[in-house]
Formats: structure tokens, sequence, C-alpha cells
């Protein structure tokens, strides 16, 4: 198994130490897990090859861009094709979203799906499509996402969350695998985020659960897809519930995004997701030890810090990450 450390091309060196603290050879020793790096950032910022086993974390928005932004596929396989020299050992990518934005002051209609059942098989189509193009230059794993973004004001994250339907949310995934042979990097936080949601359950305990009385048949197949309720002018839901455990055991991943979160906000007041990795967090050594069950090849950390330039997470230290990543060591010397 390989332990992987986010990192950007100016802090390989750093990431290096990391694998090199008492914790980190003791795990490499006793339990045989060897250590890696997942690349984040702007493509335009890898120059060279790292010399050490190594992903590729495609930007967030990449297949979004790709899809909406006919005019600039040139430049967008430019990119690609220079940083697929560098021949990453993978790489992650994100699902299309729809994009819809409604006002930040509502609150129940924020989360009504807008789209037709034609929109999401023609994004489902448009996906297969770039996901069976990307897998001539790299190896690919399709990541999960959640129902939700986050608004912005003022280059601030707030924290009121509205609806965010795309591709890979939940059992579309096994329906891309299957029609491509693309891998499954298996976010923790993503999927705990997203069965929150459709369960009802933690932030979003309080969101109407308004059933749906009639599907066409394009709906039914749509549920079939994606293992959940999509309908224009509902809000997407599961029935019956499906907890954390069972979506493990049915997606079989090899892949996995750890974190310390179980929740994407504090109501009102904070974000709250790439939290820390605690020793003493029970939740995540019980979330762990399911994903251990799924015997994986590769865990990445996927904490933050202070100084990501993002604002939620301003009340984090700055090595907040390299903090975790030694908790997570000392986790799996006891839990392997």
């Amino acid at each position: 198994m390989k332990l992987l450390a986010p990192t950007n091309p100016k802090e390989l060196a750093d990431r290096e130490r990391w694998f090199k603290t008492t914790e980190a050879k003791q795990l490499a020793r006793e339990k045989g897990v060897e250590f890696g790096i997942e690349m984040k950032g702007p493509l335009e910022n890898i120059r060279q090859k790292p010399a050490i086993y190594w992903g590729l974390h495609l930007p967030e928005m990449l297949a979004t861009e790709w899809y909406y932004n006919v005019e600039r596929r040139q430049d967008f396989w430019r990119q690609i094709k220079r940083v697929a020299k560098f021949r990453p050992d993978y790489a992650v990518l994100h699902g299309i979203h729809l994009l819809w934005h409604p006002p930040a002051k509502e609150y129940i209609h924020r989360y009504v799906d807008t789209s037709s059942s034609g929109e999401y098989f023609k994004i489902l189509k448009a996906n297969i499509k770039l996901i069976n193009e990307l897998k001539a230059y790299f190896t690919l794993k399709i990541e999960n996402f959640p129902l939700q973004f986050y608004y912005m004001a003022d280059k601030e994250f707030l924290p009121y969350t509205y609806l965010a339907t795309g591709i890979g949310r939940l059992d579309d995934l096994l329906y891309l695998k299957e029609k491509t042979g693309v891998g499954i990097m298996f976010d923790i936080e993503h999927m705990q985020i997203l069965l929150n949601f459709l369960n009802r359950q933690g932030n979003y305990h309080d969101l109407p659960l308004k059933r749906i009385e009639e599907l066409t048949d394009d709906e039914k197949e749509l549920k079939t897809i994606f293992g959940f309720y999509l309908k224009k002018g509902y809000i997407p839901y599961l029935d019956p519930k499906v907890p954390l455990e069972d979506t493990l055991k049915k997606l079989k991943a090899k892949f996995y995004h750890l974190t310390g979160s179980t929740q994407d906000v504090i109501s009102g007041k904070e974000i709250t997701t790439h939290k820390p990795i605690k020793e003493s967090d029970k939740t995540f050594r019980k979330n762990l030890r399911m994903v251990l069950a799924q015997k994986p090849e590769v865990l990445v950390l996927e904490t933050a810090s202070s100084g990501y330039g993002v604002s939620a997470w301003n009340h984090l230290r700055p090595n907040e990450t390299e903090i975790s990543f030694g908790n997570l060591c000392q986790i799996l010397l006891e839990e392997l």
C-alpha cells in the first residue's frame, strides 16, 4: 500500500522530509507502506517529472470547462499533452458539473434540481467521451463529488451551500467504470457530505423530503444510473437511506482521499471541509477501518492548512497538513 501527501512543485523537497520522520520510517519498515505525492494546482506549474510515485490531481473544474468552452478545447488538449509527458502514475478527474448559482439569500429553493433528465444524459455522454480521450494520456481515476458548492463573496467563502448536480456523485461512478474502464478515486469526505444531503442527516436534517410519486421512463433510468432520485423541481434524495459502509463495499475502490471531516459546514458559521486528522478521532478511525477492509492500494491525505489561499482555512495552523500526515502515520501503525 502507498500513502501519498498532497503537494505542489515547490513543496517537493519538504514532502521528502515528511517521509523521513520516525513515524513514517517505522510505517515503511513494519507495515511495508511506501510513500508518494499527489500533485495539485495549475497544470502549467508542473515542469518536470517527480522522482517518486506520483498522482496528478487535475483541476476541479477541468471537465466542466472542457464541456462549456468548446472554443478553447485546442488549448485544453495542448496543456494535457504537455503534462502527460511527465508520466504521472495516475490522474484524478472530477466529472462535469451542471452550472447553476441561485441567490445566496434563498434557502430551500437553492437545493431544488433545475435540470431535466435530458441534460443529465447529455453530460453523461460528454463525460464518457472525455474520459475515453483522456485515457490515451493517463491512467485515469474519476473522483466522487458531493451535491453542493459554496458561495463566494469578495473572494471569501460563505458557509451557505447550494445544489451542485453533475457527474460522479454516487452509482454513476460504477456506470462510468463499466462504460469506460476508468478507475474510482473514493473521497471519503465528499461521499459523507453527499450521503448527509441525500439521507437528510447532519447539516441537511431539516431539508424537506418531498417524495416523487411518478417518474418518466428517462427518470427511472436516471435513478438506476445515479442510485438516488433526480427529477426537475425536486430536491434529490435517497429512499431507503444508504450508510457510508454500504457505499464503500459497493464501489470497491482501491484509491482513497482521506480527511478528518464528516460534514461540510457549521451552518451559517464555518466551513469545515478538509479538516485535520487527529489520533483521538474515533469517527475517522472507524471510517479508516472500513477503507482498510477494502484492501486499498493508495491512500491520499487531503487535509488543509492556513496559507492555501482559501479564507475558510485561515484558522488552521500553517503546518496543519504536516501534523495530519504524522498523525495518519501513527494511526496506520496501530490499525494495519
